[in-house]
């Protein structure tokens, strides 16, 4: 998420730099992933106004300009811009000036007539990649001052790196709240309140309050959607990555920026009667804003009015009932959609939205009204019109429970190792909006606020206090205790002895997923039992896997598709032949194919053989005192008669051997081999 530096100032400003501000933020656990300035560094560009335009004596396609920049006499710049003309306010940069790029304007002379500066284009200073002409400024603009000034281009854009668990904080008032918490400021939440002046409602109903405990609209009738959005929301708004649309819809999304709470507006002409929350039909058609028509699953919640679906909660609206510059009417909605509802509803259907992405991770369920009436405010305000009073469907039943927790002292020094005053834990509770509901000498009952999904147990509130105190301040404390040296076997290999064999002898380690296609598994062990996952991430790693062969092959395939044809991999990892922990047992397998040296003008060609992966073998026996044999033997994926099951004391604790004729045409792969051993 990006942050505006001057927005986030405006609700807590601890009078620190940017970087010391980014550098707490990521030691509280808001990772800051970087600084970025609004605008390159120049010097001497300034607002000024094009006091006349006339056309090059001797060039059809130059204007010779005269531009007034606050001094006592104007400058006679030559410009080229189609758009340049008399009246014009315009951005100047004067001689001696240094742009972006290492542009340094200096006095100069184009086909005869002198030119005492340029008139610039966002892209001269850096502010677009391409621009199609000069940037024409508001027509309130002072001549003659900094134009870094006046677009207020000494900001930055602070990168978060905002983890799933803090959905609170993807809006500047949850930053907000972050910086007052680390800096002990209160943070003064402004009131928004707009009375009704008319008596318009319209009629919601919402069938399923589990996944829609709160739904608020409200109607604003008499609006004007053509005028211009303010351009100090417009800065906010894209400084912030926002795109921008229309005034109507740039409000709803400076709310959710500036709140966290999104909002939908719809063209109150369009729709048909009542509005309904209600699960989707099967099949049902909706076109949405991003003109793609879907089909809904009876999964999704959606906004429906008599007729149509309206929206898709919590993800993106419909076209249908869209605002347009001819829109009069519009009716806001602002609701709380449980998360379960809205989570991977958008990936379904190959979305991805700001609103999904706050609804998925929970968003505070009390700034719906705070959020219509800020809504409204700014409606009104940069749009007129008149507001109807705000229509609730509540479901308290159904909303978050805001559980208590309870946390002692002695929890809170067993878990950070160290004791913390009193009063700072207090203190430090409140500056995050949580409740002391109760407490006494040793212990607090605290009540987390509606917009903290993630605090559950007495650790999180724990680590809240440890965050705050500051990661990087935690006491360092040198550990004491009784080494207990235990007595390992000669015959016990060390893992990491193994591995080292093994790359000694011209392998690479790999490390392949535990979850493999159920094809891959009645490949490499059919008589297996088949451990398959009730959720898979896909058709393909749906199993869990008996054997390492199948990863290992499976990296082999790739490889050779990529035209390495001599490989030597090995991996060590656990397989499974159930589910509980003792049903899980640690191997170490390998793969060789291809040729037994690289080639070089001074080696034969010779191709690997079984022989070659059995001296492996042989050599990683070797490392035990233990003694093992080799015994001719079958298994479904090796050939026939190049098979071996390794035995100790006639215990069978692995296999080598030749990959079966069958298996490698089905992998479309060269002849391999093959080694497995039960390290357990």
């Amino acid at each position: 998420m990006n942050v505006l530096s001057s927005w986030l100032r405006e609700w807590a400003d601890p009078k620190v730099s940017d970087n010391e501000l980014a550098d707490s933020l990521t030691m509280a656990g808001l990772e800051v992933d970087g600084i970025e300035s609004i605008a390159p560094a120049f010097d001497k560009v300034v607002v000024g106004q094009v006091v006349s335009c006339e056309k090059h004596p001797d060039a059809d396609k130059l204007n010779l300009c005269q531009v007034d920049v606050g001094e006592s006499d104007t400058l006679q710049i030559i410009c080229g811009a189609s758009n340049v003309r008399a009246d014009l306010k315009v951005i100047v940069a004067t001689v001696g000036a240094k742009l972006p790029g290492g542009l340094k304007i200096k006095k100069a002379k184009l086909r005869g007539v002198e030119s005492f500066g340029m008139i610039c284009s966002d892209s001269e200073i850096g502010m677009a990649d391409s621009s199609d002409g000069i940037t024409e400024l508001d027509g309130d603009a002072t001549i003659g001052q900094s134009i870094r000034e006046y677009l207020d281009l000494d900001d930055n854009i602070i990168e978060l790196d905002i983890t799933p668990n803090r959905g609170d904080c993807f809006s500047v008032l949850g930053v907000a709240r972050e910086v007052c918490a680390n800096y002990n400021l209160s943070l003064e939440m402004p009131t928004f309140e707009v009375a009704s002046s008319i008596n318009e409602t319209i009629n919601a109903n919402v069938s399923n309050t589990q996944a829609c405990p709160k739904y608020l609209t409200r109607v604003v009738k008499g609006i004007d959607n053509t005028v211009a959005t303010p351009q100090w929301m417009a800065k906010k708004l894209t400084r912030s990555g926002q795109a921008l649309h229309s005034p109507v819809v740039d409000i709803t999304n400076f709310v959710l920026l500036e709140l966290g709470q999104p909002m939908h507006a719809f063209d109150l002409s369009k729709i048909s009667g009542d509005i309904n929350v209600r699960m989707a039909n099967d099949g049902e058609k909706i076109e949405l804003l991003n003109e793609q028509t879907l089909a809904l699953k009876t999964d999704t919640l959606v906004i429906a009015d008599d007729d149509n679906a309206l929206a898709i909660a919590g993800v993106m609206g419909g076209m249908g009932s869209s605002t347009q510059t001819n829109t009069t009417d519009i009716l806001l909605e602002s609701a709380f959609f449980e998360p379960v509802s809205i989570a991977g509803k958008a990936r379904n259907y190959g979305l991805h939205t700001e609103s999904s992405l706050r609804f998925e991770r929970g968003v505070d369920f009390n700034m719906t009204h705070t959020a219509m009436q800020r809504a409204t405010q700014l409606v009104i305000e940069i749009c007129g019109g008149q507001a109807g009073d705000i229509s609730e469907c509540i479901d308290e039943s159904t909303l978050p429970a805001l559980n208590p927790i309870t946390i002692t002292k002695a929890k809170i020094q067993k878990i950070l190792g160290f004791e913390l005053e009193a009063d700072w834990i207090e203190e430090k509770f409140t500056s995050l909006d949580f409740e002391i509901s109760a407490k006494d000498n040793e212990s607090w009952t605290i009540v987390p606020p509606s917009f903290r999904f993630d605090i559950r147990i007495p650790a999180d509130l724990i680590e809240e206090l440890a965050r705050l105190y500051g990661y990087d301040k935690l006491p360092v404390q040198k550990l004491s205790l009784d080494a207990n040296i235990n007595v390992i076997s000669e015959s016990v290999i060390d893992k990491y002895d193994i591995a080292q064999g093994l790359v000694n002898r011209g392998y690479q380690e790999v490390i392949t997923y535990s979850f493999i296609s159920e094809q891959y598994q009645d490949l490499i062990d059919p008589s297996a039992k088949k451990i398959t996952l009730s959720n898979p991430i896909s058709a393909d790693m749906s199993t869990m896997r008996s054997s390492l062969w199948a990863g290992l092959l499976q990296t082999l395939e790739s490889n050779q598709r990529r035209g390495h044809t001599n490989a030597r991999f090995f991996e060590i990892g656990l397989c499974f032949d159930g589910i509980k922990a003792e049903e899980q047992s640690q191997k170490i397998a390998g793969v060789i194919t291809g040729n037994r040296y690289d080639d070089q003008w001074s080696n034969e060609t010779q191709a690997l053989d079984f022989y070659d992966i059995k001296s492996d073998v042989e050599s990683l026996l070797s490392l035990t005192t233990n003694t093992f044999t080799f015994k001719a033997a079958e298994h479904p994926a090796l050939q026939k008669g190049q098979t071996a099951q390794i035995l100790l004391n006639d215990n069978a604790v692995g296999w080598v051997g030749t990959l079966a004729p069958h298996a490698q045409k089905q992998l479309s792969l060269s002849k391999c081999y093959l080694f497995e051993l039960d390290l357990a």
